[in-house]
């Protein structure tokens, strides 16, 4: 398979996965989307920068976590999601455990999980 085709295979899932919600999307309060784009901003008065938000969020994990790789990767994984479907996931339940859902499927398959060693890598 090529990366490519991982790749697809990989948006498709996640694509399934957040369709699996449905009706189960609960209403947005805005108070922790407005939060998140205060820290990931701090007074910049500009838009949400992904990979700033992501980068801080993963300075924030403690380097001596055995779990620091995986937990990395779920902080890349839920930030690619919220910017995807849209930021009013991260007040819904659902919305975890499938990210729990997705991660653990991407790391039983060996091409996804060797994939997500290298950006694991890379976040850290």
């Amino acid at each position: 398979m090529t990366q490519i085709d991982g790749a697809s295979r990989l948006a498709a899932m996640i694509r399934a996965e957040v369709a699996s919600l449905g009706n189960r999307r609960t209403s947005a309060s805005g108070t922790r989307k407005e939060a998140l784009k205060r820290d990931a901003t701090r007074g910049a008065g500009q838009d949400v920068d992904l990979a700033a938000v992501i980068a801080r969020r993963v300075a924030a994990i403690d380097p001596d976590d055995a779990e620091r790789g995986r937990k990395a990767f779920r902080v890349f994984l839920e930030s690619v999601l919220l910017a995807e479907f849209g930021e009013a996931l991260m007040n819904d339940a659902h919305f975890y455990q499938l990210v729990d859902d997705v991660q653990k499927q991407m790391e039983a398959d060996p091409e996804i999980a060797a994939a997500i060693k290298e950006a694991t890598r890379l976040l850290i």
